[in-house]
């Protein structure tokens, strides 16, 4: 957590609030974040800055400035975005941008994984490795041809984000149950209608969790601190002994590529 869908609805969020807000400070507390002297060289950098356009690929969430700076953020774990008025900041910030109209933009993290970056127009991401094509918008073709790129258990693959950006645990069960395979099914035991199946699957479900404002099933919120509902229509992510709602069978547990992960025994195989 957050996945695609929760840093989608944060990107909606930031495009909805804070479209051509003018930075006026740029603060950092946390020095496992910034450094002291880097956040001050930034600060030079990103005062009288425009916020101009807000963009997401897989999990990480770009701001573009004016004059082609961009302001890349990875939630991570717990990591928060919070828009709100500096009479009532948040208890614990690692990070806060405050903008000429007296608002600003908090950065919460409560297990301190999240990370940031400002970068030039020209200079490539943060990524750690290449990114696969972003879930939301890969087409059935380009699909098929990234999960036959490897030879794992689905599940896995689906959380390689060199195979596909932005999926997580939470919405890699779902899109499974959704498509009936099982998440330990090995990809070349994978049939062309079952990754058919699975392509529809996983379109579904992030963009009905992206209606629902993502998951608060942990820490998310969005830039609001208001929680998402889409947990409230998880089949299987963390329903261990629930009865299935096809076919009430008990839910079990497993481990597959080392993550817990939840499946029916009857309709996924």
């Amino acid at each position: 957590m957050p996945e695609l869908p929760e840093v989608e609805t944060i990107r909606r969020g930031l495009e909805k609030e804070l479209k051509d807000a003018v930075i006026a400070r740029f603060e950092v507390r946390d020095p496992r974040l910034l450094s002291s002297a880097i956040a001050k060289k930034w600060q030079r950098r990103l005062t009288g800055k425009t916020l101009k356009s807000f963009q997401r690929f897989g999990k990480y969430l770009e701001i573009v400035l004016s004059g082609g700076d961009r302001l890349i953020v990875h939630l991570r774990m717990t990591g928060q975005l919070l828009v709100q008025s500096t009479t009532k900041p948040p208890m614990v910030w690692r990070m806060r941008v405050q903008f000429t109209d007296h608002r600003t933009l908090f950065f919460v993290d409560q297990r301190r994984f999240g990370e940031i970056w400002l970068l030039g127009p020209k200079e490539t991401g943060p990524a750690k490795q290449p990114l696969g094509p972003d879930a939301l918008d890969v087409s059935l073709k380009i699909f098929q041809t990234q999960v036959r790129l490897k030879k794992g258990p689905i599940q896995a693959v689906l959380l390689d984000q060199s195979v596909l950006a932005g999926i997580g645990n939470i919405y890699a069960q779902e899109a499974l149950f959704k498509a009936g395979i099982r998440p330990s099914r090995k990809i070349p035991r994978l049939t062309l209608q079952e990754i058919t199946a699975l392509h529809k699957a996983l379109n579904v479900t992030l963009h009905a969790a992206i209606q629902a404002r993502g998951s608060s099933s942990r820490n998310y919120r969005d830039i609001y601190g208001e929680e998402g509902s889409a947990q409230t229509a998880h089949a299987v992510y963390r329903k261990t002994g629930c009865p299935c709602t096809r076919c009430k069978t008990p839910l079990r547990g497993t481990r597959v590529g080392g993550r817990g992960t939840v499946y029916c025994p009857t309709c996924q195989s």
